[in-house]
């Protein structure tokens, strides 16, 4: 077993894979405000979502297997001091860190050593995952990145604000416009439009502004509408993948909420990543 961890902006989440590449338990932390303190590890790992089918993750025995960590951080989550922690809980497991040189990609760009390596892991597990046509991943987290792999080439994309970053971006305008805030509550379905209040406006521009331009970026790319895949991850793309729907072909578009992580695995385990 081995432990993929993903340490963004926003979450850390860490997921645990078997050899044949099949997730069997994750966590997803908020990547501020948490200590990694010995009772909180052991609860954390001893857990229902880490052990309901992996034995012996989190065994209090005087050895417990031992297992690899597999870490790529884009955020400013604090790692280093949970590494420490972890170790006085299981002081045989091993940590790696992902460089690009791990990534099995070409990299298309005028400087590849500043890509972020979430936008690297998704495009690759990508590409693993779901063979080589042409793919945009759409990766909505605190940025929303719209990137091209195609012949196990990362071939660039667009950065937009997440659509909490764009939220907080109405109060700034005016006192009129009030801050929306992007919750399951309020983003369970696509907004009905036009918007008929305030607020329905502003959900509107959020929302279906942000489905256009990936929308028109796809028509940009690939204006002849060739077998192009769409694959949607991070934490705000269950909210977009209703909308995507209705303005691209569906059985063209995929959700998968734990594509980096897969990625993480997959640079390790030799391109396997389960189906």
């Amino acid at each position: 077993m081995n432990i993929a961890v993903d340490i963004g902006n926003t979450n850390l989440k860490w997921g645990v894979f078997t050899p044949a590449g099949e997730l069997v338990g994750l966590i997803r932390l908020p990547a501020k405000g948490i200590q990694p303190s010995k009772p909180f590890l052991r609860e954390l790992l001893r857990g229902q979502m880490l052990t309901n089918r992996v034995n012996s993750v989190a065994s209090e025995d005087a050895d417990p297997p031992p297992m690899t960590w597999r870490i790529a951080q884009t955020g400013s989550f604090p790692w280093k001091e949970w590494q420490t922690a972890i170790l006085t809980i299981r002081p045989h497991d091993k940590f790696k860190i992902i460089t690009r040189r791990h990534i099995p990609l070409n990299i298309a760009v005028h400087t590849p050593q500043k890509v972020g390596m979430d936008r690297l892991l998704a495009a690759f597990a990508a590409t693993e995952k779901y063979g080589d046509p042409p793919t945009l991943v759409v990766d909505a987290g605190s940025a929303i990145t719209i990137d091209v792999v195609q012949h196990r080439t990362f071939c660039g994309g667009a950065i937009l604000p997440g659509l909490v970053a764009q939220s907080e971006t109405y109060p700034r305008i005016s006192e009129q416009l009030p801050l929306i805030p992007v919750s399951d509550t309020f983003f369970k379905s696509p907004p009905l439009y036009p918007g008929k209040t305030t607020k329905e406006a502003i959900y509107n521009g959020l929302y279906w502004g942000t489905i256009g331009a990936i929308r028109q970026y796809c028509d940009l790319l690939f204006p002849k509408k060739q077998d192009v895949r769409l694959v949607l991850t991070g934490g705000d793309a269950e909210y977009l993948l209703p909308g995507l729907s209705q303005v691209l072909p569906s059985q063209k578009i995929t959700h998968c909420d734990t594509l980096v992580l897969k990625g993480i695995h997959c640079c390790f385990a030799g391109g396997v990543v389960s189906k």
